[in-house]
């Protein structure tokens, strides 16, 4: 026999093909029970009384269940093994639901239109609360803030140097002149010595791991120079806020390492935690980088080249974020594009390793790769010979003759 199984924020209603309650469970206003349903429902497991409430339906010689509820329906039939149908527009369902007032009044549940709206919308906004503090819990989602928070510091201790080389170049502009080119070297010696008298042999040697030639060069560079004379305290406070913001991003870094080790250690193994973090970023989520196929790794962050190359016939862009990994960046020009086949197809087994809580195997993935790195250098040890492509002829060109 056939069963029309309804689940409403009252309670659940089994309903035969004349339109008759035969079973049911009343929630009985208990918002809690409601939302533990619904929150069990989610995570694809299931309550023991609505498990009992499907028992007895069963024995009263109800084999066929009927749901327009996909989850529900799913579950019933993945966990209890009974015959479900989806029945998404059904005119059973469509009945019950819009007449559920009358309907629940024959089993002795009285409620008015007005306590029916409120029950509805408390429990729904309790449902909407839950599912929000849950998506805020997530792994991934702290992982994509704290990268893209990364990216802001990164750009912006960029730009604060800029200005800093150029403030500072005024009192020392020799030394900003490309003499020290990494940014928070020259933050700190701007910190920590200020005016050019200060740039003796002994003091930079005491504080700078530069060679005894680098240290005379500034010496002699700081005693000729022919910047101004300038009050630098303010300068020498700006210089300590941008290495305030780098002590931050290391921090930051280190803390993303130790979450990814423990989200996503196959992926952090393979391309480390920085790339590893950013490719999720790109996707969305772990899972859809799990879901995404390996051509699709392979140009994350390279859509605007994909795109270009498909509207004007431009070079094809062979590699995206995955760029950024070491082995590809350190490889051989014509190579990079088979390393990044490789590797992003390595990507998309270690993220769905990841992703449904498989074993550690991201030791034998890595030796793998170098294996087939290894194999790709000793195969193609010189570049190959261009080809020459033909030109690009202009339609309205090539029509413009025909007519002639």
């Amino acid at each position: 026999m056939k069963c029309f199984i309804i689940d409403t924020l009252i309670g659940i209603f089994a309903v035969d093909e004349v339109g008759n309650i035969i079973n049911f469970i009343d929630f009985n206003d208990n918002f809690q029970r409601i939302i533990v349903f619904y929150t069990l429902l989610d995570s694809k497991s299931m309550q023991k009384e609505y498990e009992v409430f499907l028992k007895e339906l069963n024995t009263s010689g109800f084999d066929e269940f009927f749901f327009d509820n996909k989850q529900l329906e799913e579950i019933t039939s993945f966990k209890l093994k009974y015959k479900t149908f989806y029945v998404k527009k059904a005119l059973e369902f469509r009945d019950f639901r819009f007449n559920l007032q009358e309907k629940i009044k024959s089993i002795g549940l009285s409620k008015n239109e007005g306590e029916l709206l409120a029950n509805y919308k408390k429990v729904e906004q309790e449902l909407i609360k839950k599912k929000v503090k849950e998506a805020g819990e997530q792994d991934d989602i702290i992982v994509i803030q704290i990268i893209e928070t990364l990216d802001i510091l990164k750009k912006s201790i960029s730009l604060f140097m800029s200005r800093l080389r150029e403030w500072y170049g005024l009192h020392f502009p020799e030394l900003t002149d490309k003499l020290v080119e990494d940014n928070i070297i020259l933050a700190e010696m701007i910190s920590s010595l200020g005016k050019r008298e200060n740039y003796t042999f002994n003091n930079i040697a005491r504080n700078f791991e530069f060679t005894e030639k680098r240290i005379e060069r500034i010496q002699s560079l700081a005693s000729n120079s022919m910047g101004a004379d300038i009050d630098l305290t303010i300068i020498q406070e700006y210089a300590n806020q941008v290495l305030s913001l780098d002590k931050y991003r290391i921090k930051l870094e280190s803390y993303l390492e130790n979450l990814m080790d423990v989200f996503a250690p196959n992926l952090t193994t393979i391309v480390g935690s920085l790339v590893g973090a950013k490719l999720i970023s790109k996707a969305g989520s772990l899972k859809k980088l799990a879901y995404m196929p390996a051509s699709r790794i392979q140009l994350l962050g390279a859509e605007k080249a994909l795109y270009r190359f498909l509207k004007t016939g431009e070079k094809q862009p062979k590699h995206g974020l995955i760029f950024q990994w070491n082995l590809i960046r350190g490889s051989k020009p014509w190579n990079r594009g088979k390393i990044s086949r490789l590797i992003s197809g390595k990507i998309g087994i270690a993220a769905k390793v990841d992703y449904f809580g498989g074993e550690f195997i991201a030791d034998s993935i890595s030796k793998e790769i170098e294996e087939k790195v290894k194999e790709i250098d000793i195969k193609y040890p010189k570049p190959p010979i261009a080809k020459k492509q033909p030109k690009r002829t202009n339609k309205k060109q090539n029509k413009k003759k025909s007519k002639r």
